[in-house]
């Protein structure tokens, strides 16, 4: 296994939780993610957080991981995973989002709570602190990039004034 890939074993137990606040069309993207696959909500961003912080192959390996130790001879079930943390009622956003999230994802009117490894919480705090943000706007920027893709990641963070410096360079040698 590289030495950069986590402990598999230290995943087996979602020992932490995160509250994420998400624009309905993360929402939508999400849901339709989870009829696809047959998934969970909180599975699907669990996935995608994972993916983010290690790398997709390291979540492939994972999954290899954890198929192994159920049952060599058969794929992982996800029917089990019961959605179970998502609040149906509507809370009012508040100073989080600015009008150019408005303008750009929408509100952030619906909240998804994720239970995970606390190595994971942990990495994805340690990742949202170099980007000055907190956890829960990490993932909800994290979800914009992997649902929306990095076009409309890219006009958000372009109108919020956050245009990572390369993609600056990017856009001025197009012009």
């Amino acid at each position: 296994m590289p030495k950069d890939w986590p402990d598999f074993d230290a995943f087996e137990k979602s020992d932490a939780s995160l509250k994420v606040w998400l624009p309905q069309i993360l929402i939508d993207r999400i849901n339709w993610v989870s009829k696809q696959r047959e998934v969970s909500r909180p599975d699907i961003v669990r996935a995608l957080a994972f993916e983010n912080v290690y790398g997709r192959v390291a979540y492939d390996a994972l999954i290899a991981h954890v198929t192994a130790k159920k049952n060599p001879s058969t794929l992982p079930s996800t029917s089990g995973a019961i959605d179970q943390l998502l609040h149906a009622d509507i809370r009012r956003s508040r100073q989080r989002t600015t009008q150019k999230d408005l303008e750009h994802l929408g509100k952030s009117d619906e909240d998804i709570t994720i239970t995970l490894p606390k190595k994971l919480k942990a990495d994805l705090a340690q990742l949202a602190a170099l980007h000055k943000l907190t956890p829960s706007s990490y993932v909800r920027k994290l979800l914009v990039l992997h649902l929306l893709g990095e076009h409309v990641h890219s006009q958000w963070q372009k109108a919020l004034g956050n245009l990572p410096a390369d993609l600056g360079v990017l856009e001025a040698d197009s012009n």
